[in-house]
Formats: C-alpha cells, sequence, structure tokens
C-alpha cells in the first residue's frame, strides 16, 4: 500500500478560497490517475506513469517475458467518492496473475497449462499431487525453448498424444513413476536403445519462492515521482475553470 501526503503537494503561495476544498477531491483522483495509468490530457503523462515503469522493469526481473506478459498490469480508476485505485494483472483473454502476481508477492509457482495437461493426462500414473514439472536439457535442446525458454505446444501436443502407460511401444511417452533404479515421477520417452526411458520433465515439489519483481517499489517511485506536480496542475486547472465560468466559490479560507 502507497500513502500519499496530500497537504504537502497542495500549490503553495496562493489565495485560498472555498472552490479550492470543492475541487481538492476530484482533482487528487486526477492526478492520482494520471500517475499510476497516464493521462491524455497531462503531456507524457503516460510514459512516465507506474504502468509504463512495471512494462519497462519487467525483463530485468522476469526471464524473458513477452510483451503481453510484461505489459500485464492494469490499474483500477479513482474517483473524487473513491479516492484509491490498484494496481493488478490484467485477466481479459488470459489471467497475468500466474506470471506476475508470484514474482511480485512471492509464493507457490502456479503449473504451467502443459504441466496440468501433462500430470491430468488419463494415463498418468503416481505423480505427486502439488508438484509441477521441470523440462529437462532432452527436452529444451540446445537453444533452451523458444526465445522465451518456453516448448511449443505443438510439441506438448505431440506428448499428450503419444502417452501410453500400459505397454512398452518404441517411441512412446510414459507419465508416472518408473519402476527401479530410483528415478523420480516425470514424464519420458521411451526409446529403443536397451529399452531406456529418457526424461522430458520430472516432477518437483512446489516450493514456496521470494519476491523478485519489485512492483510495490516500482510504483511507489513513480508515484511520488509525480503526484504532486499534476496535484497542483489539476487543482489550479479547475479553480480557475470555475472561476472564469462565474461559478466559483470565492469565500477566503
Amino acid at each position: 500500500m502507497i500513502n500519499l501526503d496530500i497537504k504537502s503537494s497542495l500549490p503553495t503561495g496562493v489565495k485560498w478560497i472555498e472552490e479550492h476544498n470543492k475541487q481538492l477531491k476530484y482533482s487528487v483522483a486526477t492526478a492520482l490517475n494520471a500517475s499510476v495509468q497516464g493521462s491524455k490530457f497531462i503531456p507524457n503523462s503516460k510514459e512516465k506513469s507506474s504502468l509504463k515503469a512495471l512494462a519497462t522493469q519487467a525483463p530485468r526481473y522476469l526471464d524473458r517475458p513477452k510483451k503481453q506478459t510484461a505489459e500485464g498490469w492494469r490499474a483500477t480508476k479513482a474517483t473524487k467518492k473513491w479516492i484509491s485505485t490498484t494496481i493488478m494483472p490484467k485477466d481479459k483473454k488470459w489471467s497475468r496473475n500466474r506470471y506476475l502476481g508470484g514474482s511480485a508477492t512471492g509464493g507457490t509457482r502456479a503449473p504451467k497449462d502443459f504441466g496440468a495437461a501433462l500430470m491430468n493426462h488419463p494415463l498418468a500414473r503416481n505423480i505427486p499431487s502439488g508438484s509441477r514439472l521441470v523440462p529437462t536439457p532432452a527436452l529444451l535442446g540446445k537453444k533452451g525453448g523458444d526465445k522465451y525458454g518456453n516448448i511449443s505446444k505443438g510439441k506438448i501436443n505431440k506428448l499428450f498424444e503419444q502417452a501410453n502407460t500400459t505397454y512398452y511401444q518404441h517411441n512412446s511417452v510414459f507419465i508416472g513413476k518408473p519402476q527401479g533404479g530410483g528415478r523420480p515421477p516425470g514424464v519420458y520417452r521411451r526409446t529403443n536403445k536397451n529399452r531406456k526411458l529418457r526424461p522430458l520433465f520430472y516432477a518437483v515439489s512446489n516450493v514456496r519462492y521470494g519476491a523478485r519483481f519489485p512492483a510495490e517499489k516500482i510504483v511507489n517511485k513513480t508515484v511520488h515521482q509525480d503526484f504532486a506536480i499534476y496535484l497542483r496542475r489539476e487543482l489550479t486547472k479547475n479553480v480557475e475553470k470555475r472561476v472564469k465560468a462565474g461559478k466559483a466559490k470565492m469565500k477566503p479560507l
């Protein structure tokens, strides 16, 4: 949570009238929105906003995030009746919370879609609940997956289709814990060379991770950097507009 000192952000050296009080809540809400997500009415505010800073800093803390992940934050809009805004991962089309929420707050890492699909395969056997699948170098290859370090959907679908745990079949896929040898549960490829199993994924315990993306610190810095400037600008503009229209309450305070 970020707290702002409104009093120290107010304009100084001006004659304070009743209209300043009347326009204060609206001006605070406008300044807060501009600081967090930018405003088309305030030049360069979008480029200096918290959401822009989060997107810019994402590659520094996350492993090769896609553009839609780096730009995956949104913010609620503050109003004069509710002067508060909340920044959260976007959830339209698909949820970014799995990628951004845990990185900002820490906690257990949610299994990726391919992990959930393979572990819940009808032929999967003895995969410990609460575990997640970690790809091996044999699956990722020399390039380590695609440019984002991910495994293609086509490759996952092929593994899913080739799964077979009822009998030995060359080049088929086994999902579970192999018998003998102390091998861990996971996803294995059957080969015809000595009828060996080649590991593609290992199932590991889902441990807790610390926060690695200092989202709150980034937001705190950007908001405190521009909020006071925006507030003084908006309050002055709104009061002057009412005075010019002859609708301002001019009683000195």
